[in-house]
């Protein structure tokens, strides 16, 4: 940002070290300091309700994206803030309705989820999804091997993000059961420095199983499919 200017900003809000709070703090005093335009800061998070749900504001944020967003809220996003190179005159609504929450149904998968990466494969082909779901079987074993870690070492403050981390990917490819547990995972961790077992970490490792071989029967893929 002090290197360079861009059009926008999508900013996580669960980030290590500095997160993206903080880290929109640290924009807008530069921006303050050194003058010239102010940079379109939007949000992503998956907290929709409390105080986390509205820390953006707090922040001197612009807008909100909330998690899994669709492919048409962000392009809403892009159009409203990257259409100009003058500020926004009003942010994006923080009350717009976020694309998916956390299904209450037993279901493994979120249908409407689903759909949506189903109409982008439509129109980008086949391919899009064995890429998808490829990158998702690449990097979830290795954020359930950062979890397992962070039980191991009995670290609450190393459980949070490691669940969240997982629970974001999981969320915007229709892991809906699996993000649920997650969710509880990152809530008890951050909120009470609470610690999963060892019988909670192995049965997220096989519902994670589990949930990889129903994304696989649900698009007719084959097992090997990994991410170009």
């Amino acid at each position: 940002m002090k290197a360079e200017a861009f059009d926008i900003v999508l900013m996580d809000g669960s980030m290590p070290d500095i997160d993206g709070f903080e880290a929109t703090r640290l924009i807008r005093v530069h921006e303050a300091v050194a003058g010239g335009r102010r940079t379109p800061v939007v949000a992503l998070t998956a907290h929709v309700v409390g105080a986390g749900a509205e820390a953006w504001r707090d922040a001197g944020m612009d807008g909100v994206l909330h998690k899994p967003f669709t492919v048409a809220k962000l392009a809403e996003c892009l159009a409203r803030f990257v259409s100009s190179r003058e500020p926004a005159a009003t942010p994006l609504a923080a009350a717009e309705a976020p694309a998916a929450s956390l299904p209450e149904s037993d279901a493994l998968l979120d249908s409407g989820n689903l759909a949506q990466l189903e109409d982008m494969a439509g129109s980008s082909g086949r391919e899009f999804i064995v890429r998808v779901l490829g990158l998702y079987v690449d990097h979830a074993p290795k954020a359930l091997d950062e979890l397992g870690a962070a039980v191991a070492a009995a670290d609450a403050a190393r459980v949070a993000p490691a669940a969240h981390s997982l629970k974001s990917m999981s969320l915007n490819i229709g892991a809906a059961a699996l993000a649920r547990r997650l969710a509880a995972i990152e809530g008890g961790a951050r909120d009470g420095g609470e610690v999963p077992s060892a019988d909670d970490l192995a049965g997220i490792a096989d519902l994670l199983e589990r949930t990889i071989a129903a994304l696989r029967g649900h698009f007719a893929l084959p097992p090997e499919a990994k991410a170009a």
